[in-house]
């Protein structure tokens, strides 16, 4: 999070030396604005009085919010308006990307918390949200030409599966969950490898 809000701060000041970007401000200021609030009830979601029940989807609900505030922001960053402005839009793209993945990080954990809840319906979120991300990386990356975005999902699903090989090794054999966990590192090497390809093909 370091090099992202630093960058967003340097984005806030760059208005004061760059008339071309206090020219785009009030595109995206409502969205910036709203991103960083749901970010902070994110934070103030993972209070124990959340960890019940509906409550405990709170915090993947503010990161969405997040997540789709930052979209508009981007469409703005990839459109006409901000030619020439990317290095000032690289963190909200980063965040962006971030958000994208950690949003359905954050929604496995959610379902997770739930002791009743079936292996079958793990596993099924899981795969979901691997499938969804990379659909998302690369969906966004070719038809915004946001290749920041997509390397950035494509880290973040790296990430993931990387931990679930690392899951997947201290689970029984013969388990549904080693199984799934398999699986879910497969589809996210795959995820992540698409959206390297869309990010490279969006440079080009």
């Amino acid at each position: 999070w370091g090099p992202i809000y630093l960058g967003e701060a340097a984005f806030v000041g760059g208005q004061f030396f760059s008339d071309s970007l206090a020219a785009v401000l009030p595109q995206v200021t409502p969205a910036f604005v709203a991103a960083n609030i749901f970010q902070c009830l994110w934070c103030a979601s993972f209070r124990p009085s959340y960890s019940e029940g509906w409550q405990k989807y709170v915090s993947a609900g503010m990161l969405a919010g997040t997540a789709y505030s930052l979209s508009q922001v981007n469409a703005v960053a990839c459109s006409a308006d901000a030619v020439g402005l990317g290095w000032y839009f690289l963190p909200m793209s980063l965040h962006f990307g971030w958000t994208t993945a950690a949003t359905l990080v954050n929604l496995n954990g959610s379902v997770a918390m739930n002791e009743n809840v079936p292996e079958r319906t793990l596993i099924a979120v899981g795969h979901g949200s691997a499938i969804t991300a990379a659909a998302l990386g690369v969906g966004v990356t070719l038809l915004r030409t946001a290749p920041a975005y997509g390397f950035t999902v494509a880290w973040a699903l790296a990430a993931v599966a990387d931990g679930m090989a690392k899951r997947a090794s201290s689970l029984p054999q013969d388990g549904q969950l080693k199984r799934g966990a398999e699986i879910q590192k497969i589809l996210s090497w795959a995820g992540s490898a698409a959206c390297v390809a869309a990010s490279v093909s969006a440079l080009l």
